[in-house]
């Protein structure tokens, strides 16, 4: 029998934005009504989600309410789950611009919060230029210190779609995607690390010329502090299927890419699909993605490896309706193994936002459980910190508001 925290406190204070009204109990989950963090009739980015050390929840999104886009934060704390105010961490002059994705968001201990974005960079004929920023907190996000430009090539080429991620003792890791060290059409995989969380950055590093030019990359820390990555490589004949690379040296120098799967999915275009990457303590490596495959049918997969990716396991299909396609698939791993992926269903009009549970390391998944209660929402993410709290947030649409609706819960726990 399943114990958990109702946290009526919570639901006190929290009643003016609650968005369910009830707390939900699943197998394996119990989750507290969602509530609201951004709401208003103009654009929402997806949101990004970070727990920090000391189990606070970190809200991140961009929106654009004028003519001026802007990158804004809240944190979720203490034993009520108390929502605080918006932050804005961006100045003015250095607005967001790329309002279809989340922000970076990196969190670690002592209060430090990292979040990067990209900024335009327009001239004629490159109507898509951009730079990448990132802007660091040391006081749990309540401000932010002015941001630093990441790429280092003063090209004006768009340089987004980035993962940030905060490593050991005060580093700050960035991937993303730019047209530099290309062998093809599409896009580079870039690197950069900050050795001073966040206050400057060492070069730009290549670590492979054959990506999708729109499918974001994801980077995770293993934990005996290697750093990994994923992404959607490129290879001849526009087959599309996801790698994952490790650096053993804080982020010098990545190994080769070792492929997932072979799913030899055929897209010449921008499928905006990028994998999501996890471990837990004992090692093994989750990872999970869309593909299409060579039949052309949308499906979600996860996979694991306990040999640093030298194999990998026959893969889960996550989404089994018929009734529905699957999108937009995203991970997130409990250290004791825990895995709760989210993602949307879509039928016809409709998308739905619904989490499956794993509480044997992703070997099998529990029933498909609903979260969203609009007819338009989308985006999931998910976070889980060590004590098994859980957050998951995604946006809504209901015209002519549009809204970010975060919800938290606890998972289960093997028992010692």
């Amino acid at each position: 029998m399943m114990v958990f925290c109702v946290w009526s406190l919570f639901l006190l204070w929290l009643s003016p934005n609650l968005v369910h009204a009830e707390t939900l109990a699943a197998p394996g989950v119990t989750l507290i009504p969602a509530q609201v963090v951004a709401a208003g009739p103009f654009t929402l980015s997806p949101p990004a989600l970070r727990y920090d050390a000391g189990g606070t929840l970190h809200v991140a999104w961009q929106e654009k309410p004028d003519q001026q886009g802007v990158l804004k934060v809240r944190q979720i704390a203490g034993a009520s789950r108390q929502l605080g105010s918006a932050v804005q961490v961006n100045p003015a002059t250095l607005g967001p611009e790329a309002l279809h994705q989340a922000p970076g968001l990196a969190t670690g201990g002592n209060g430090t919060v990292a979040l990067s974005w990209s900024t335009p960079n327009r001239t004629p004929g490159a109507v898509f230029a951009s730079d990448l920023r990132v802007a660091a907190s040391g006081d749990g996000g309540n401000t932010f210190t002015a941001p630093v430009q990441v790429n280092d090539d003063g090209l004006p080429i768009s340089h987004t779609f980035e993962d940030l991620l905060r490593g050991p003792e005060n580093d700050l890791y960035v991937m993303w995607l730019d047209g530099r060290g290309k062998d093809r059409s599409g896009a580079a995989v870039q690197f950069a690390c900050s050795r001073d969380g966040g206050a400057t950055f060492g070069p730009n590093m290549t670590v492979d010329g054959m990506a999708c030019p729109c499918c974001r990359p994801m980077l995770a820390e293993a934990p005996d502090g290697s750093l990994w990555a994923a992404w959607r490589k490129t290879y001849d004949g526009n087959v599309r299927d996801i790698v994952v690379a490790q650096s053993v040296d804080r982020g010098k120098t990545f190994g080769p890419p070792h492929l997932v799967r072979e799913d030899h999915w055929v897209f010449s275009a921008c499928p905006h699909r990028g994998p999501s990457v996890g471990f837990d303590r004992q090692g093994r490596l989750y990872v999970g993605w869309y593909t299409e495959g060579t039949d052309e049918q949308a499906r979600i997969y996860l996979a694991t490896s306990d040999d640093r990716a030298g194999t990998f396991t026959e893969p889960v299909s996550l989404h089994t309706s018929t009734n529905s396609l699957p999108d937009n698939l995203r991970l997130a791993v409990h250290p004791d193994g825990i895995v709760a992926a989210v993602w949307e269903e879509v039928t016809g009009v409709r998308k739905r936002v619904v989490l499956r549970l794993s509480a044997d390391r992703g070997k099998t998944f529990g029933p498909v459980i609903p979260l969203s209660a609009g007819a338009k929402a989308e985006h999931p993410t998910v976070a889980i910190d060590p004590s098994g709290r859980v957050a998951l947030a995604w946006t809504e649409h209901a015209f002519p508001t549009n809204k970010i609706v975060v919800q938290e819960g606890r998972v289960e726990l093997p028992k010692p």
